[in-house]
């Protein structure tokens, strides 16, 4: 894409050379952006995640835990990446002409029946990615968008992550943009009990992104394999 300016901004029509470096740089920094991206409360964001993380954290601690008694007293919390903010990003929802339920194996072996809600769009390094999204079960308000079910691989999978994926939960905002923030994926709970059948994700919601946010295995794992 080539920018021009109008002749009348300067009498000569030119752009005095001290200009040109800042213009170049703002140029630049909205290509990066990806076409048509709105802006992001990154303070706000941050805050949100922190909400988040100390509810996760508190699940984990309660009598409620998904963690088996017999292993709560060496289980030592959860890991996350730092927080990074450059790993939040708006997406927008194509929604499916008509929902179909599509089956999902489970890390127990079973076959999950999901409804396919819509394909998620977000650009990252340069390019579209794309993410099928599931409508999450239970009861729900009709007048408040569905939440949705977003299973996913990314480059720290298998390595960093557990090798069956995270999850992110999102909802649409009421302008219908959907805010993936990566630093609220999680692992599945059967990655702290094996009992629990989780979903794992389709070849589709494969990321070719090293998405270093959100939950993560203790350092001494990831380096094991486990």
């Amino acid at each position: 894409m080539i920018a021009t300016f109008p002749a009348r901004l300067y009498p000569s029509g030119m752009i005095p050379p001290r200009r040109v470096p800042l213009l170049l740089l703002a140029l630049l920094a909205l290509a990066a952006c990806g076409p048509d991206e709105p802006a992001l409360d990154r303070a706000a964001l941050r805050a949100e995640w922190e909400t988040w993380r100390a509810s996760r954290d508190s699940l984990y601690a309660s009598e409620e835990s998904p963690v088996p008694v017999d292993l709560r007293e060496a289980f030592g919390g959860l890991i996350y990446f730092p927080y990074d903010s450059t790993r939040t990003y708006p997406a927008s929802l194509q929604p499916a002409l008509q929902p179909d339920t599509l089956y999902l194996q489970t890390s127990t072996g079973e076959i999950r029946p999901m409804i396919a809600s819509g394909v998620l769009s977000f650009w990252a390094e340069g390019r579209t990615h794309r993410l099928t999204a599931y409508i999450a079960g239970g009861p729900r308000d009709p007048a408040v968008p569905p939440s949705l079910f977003v299973p996913f691989r990314d480059q720290t999978t298998g390595r960093e992550t557990y090798g069956g994926g995270r999850y992110l939960d999102v909802r649409p905002d009421p302008d219908g943009v959907v805010r993936l923030d990566f630093n609220r994926a999680y692992h599945p709970t059967c990655v702290v009990n094996p009992s629990y059948s989780c979903p794992i994700p389709p070849p589709q919601n494969t990321l070719p992104l090293l998405l270093q946010a959100g939950e993560r295995y203790p350092e001494t794992a990831a380096a094991s394999g486990a």
